[in-house]
């Protein structure tokens, strides 16, 4: 994961220059301009390994990297013809090393419209060609990493997140969309090439392919899992017993299946974090440990401790007191814009505390729960199960529909779900220096689950819990869906309780 932001103001003259730095004191303000100033802090904490600007032709470059692959490469990468900027992972089976170099490579022969429509993964980049003098940007078809820009007669500002003046000028990237922003004109040409998900409104009355579905869903699943956590490559060596990657655990549905997954391939002995978040509250008088989704992870947690011996989950539970939860509140806000109503901030929240990764981690020792007291899980990839329920028909408001208003509900929900949840989420998790990476939205699952299954599988989620099944994981396997703002009780906390989650804040 990275953080990106360029500049480029027309009719101003900044000297070639670049440089690293290791803290936001060491950054040289004033050399470009105000909002580039208020933008480097923020890059700066989405990728603590690396910064480095560079200024060439008149356009600033500052690139922040978390680096999770082999080699190490410092960004933005350039030569004599390209500057890139790249934040995300890519899944294509011919990458030997890094992505940014992989894409660097690709240019060499193809171009950057045709290079971009060639990475599978989830991502965001700027690719600048010194000879054609054109900027390109834009994200991946799902639009699973934030982007934002603004274009107006002083030139070009790009970054993965808005700045706080000014804010209401930028626009978020669409998803799939290429950028091209000409130099010398100061105009911007887009390509929406957006990717469009139609649902298959078949069914299969009589479950003839069930078992059929269930294999290819649990290949495609499966795979999409394994890509996403088996290059995890930290720079920094973890200890033999800290975990590469985390899984957002409410103990539903989506989450234990993604771990039974994970464990299924991973070798004997590794170590998964399961992070769980509940929130105390003074409205109702309930602590963290009341919380739903800790009951609920408490008890998935041991079955799969139980199912999965040889493998080493730690249970990360996060409890947030309400000083905390009130200190943090204004910088979550800020970071979710242009979210702005009590839900988002209410799913935001409890993203932002449990990506932190800061808790008690809890242990299953011969049958007994030990508590072995404050950790910090050291994991820079996190796992979520976001996208089953805009998939496989999962939210209450489905429930009663019959199958024939189901299909455009789902096709909107899926289509919709870079605008509604993505941005949000990645601008607050990637504050903490983590990586947010999603199984249930590969392009490979989307189209299988999209246009492979039969639409009354997708009935509260049928054919995922009948996958849960074929896993061993019967406990979890008839859990409702819990929305993570009533599990993890971040929603309404203040005394104001008659505020509803439409209401802007």
């Amino acid at each position: 994961m990275c953080g990106i932001l360029l500049q480029f103001q027309v009719n101003t003259k900044v000297p070639d220059q670049s440089y690293s730095f290791k803290s936001t004191d060491e950054f040289q303000t004033g050399s470009f301009s105000p909002i580039f100033d208020q933008l480097v802090p923020k890059i700066f904490n989405r990728g603590p390994d690396s910064s480095n600007v560079l200024v060439t032709d008149n356009i600033c470059f500052y690139s922040s990297v978390l680096s999770l692959r082999s080699p190490f490469t410092p960004q933005p990468i350039h030569d004599d013809r390209f500057v890139i900027q790249f934040n995300g992972e890519l899944y294509n089976e011919q990458i030997g090393g890094n992505d940014t170099r992989y894409i660097r490579q690709l240019l060499s022969s193809n171009t950057v419209e045709d290079t971009i429509h060639l990475l599978d993964g989830e991502f965001a980049f700027t690719v600048y060609d010194k000879h054609s003098g054109c900027v390109y940007f834009g994200r991946d078809p799902i639009g699973k990493r934030s982007l934002v820009y603004k274009v107006d007669e002083e030139g070009l500002t790009i970054s993965s997140v808005n700045p706080l003046a000014e804010r209401d000028q930028f626009k978020d990237c669409l998803n799939g969309a290429i950028y091209k922003y000409q130099l010398h004109t100061n105009t911007l040409e887009i390509d929406p090439s957006i990717m469009t998900v139609v649902i298959n409104d078949k069914t299969d009355h009589n479950m003839a392919h069930l078992e059929q579905r269930l294999d290819s869903l649990s290949h495609v699943l499966t795979k999409s899992v394994e890509q996403r956590i088996r290059t995890i490559q930290p720079l920094h060596i973890v200890d033999d017993h800290d975990a590469l990657f985390s899984i957002l655990f409410s103990g539903g549905l989506d989450c234990t299946v993604i771990a039974g997954l994970c464990a299924q391939f991973s070798a004997d002995s590794t170590t998964i974090d399961l992070l769980n978040v509940a929130f105390d509250n003074p409205r109702t008088g309930l602590f963290a440990k009341d919380a739903p989704d800790r009951q609920l992870a408490l008890n998935s947690w041991k079955c799969l401790q139980l199912k999965f011996p040889n493998i080493s989950f730690n249970l990360i539970t996060i409890d947030v007191p309400f000083e905390v939860y009130s200190s943090l509140r204004p910088r979550v806000i800020e970071l979710m814009y242009p979210k702005n109503t009590e839900m988002d901030l209410s799913i935001a929240i409890a993203f932002y505390f449990a990506s932190r990764g800061q808790g008690q981690r809890l242990r299953l020792e011969n049958g007994t729960i030990v508590n072995h007291g404050d950790h910090q899980s050291r994991a820079k990839v996190l796992l979520s199960g976001l996208g089953a329920d805009e998939l496989y028909g999962g939210y209450h408001k489905f429930a009663n529909k019959d199958l024939e208003t189901l299909v455009p509900e789902l096709q909107r929900q899926i289509n919709n779900i870079h605008e509604r949840n993505l941005q949000r989420d990645d601008k607050v998790i990637a504050d903490n220096g983590v990586e947010v990476r999603y199984p249930f939205l590969s392009e490979q699952v989307i189209e299988f689950s999209t246009n492979g299954i039969e639409i009354n599988y997708k009935v509260s989620k049928f054919i995922l819990r009948q996958l849960a099944l074929r896993l061993g994981l019967e406990f979890v396997s008839e859990e409702p869906k819990r929305a993570i703002q009533f599990g993890a009780k971040s929603a309404k906390i203040t005394k104001d309780s008659k505020k509803k989650g439409t209401d802007v804040l």
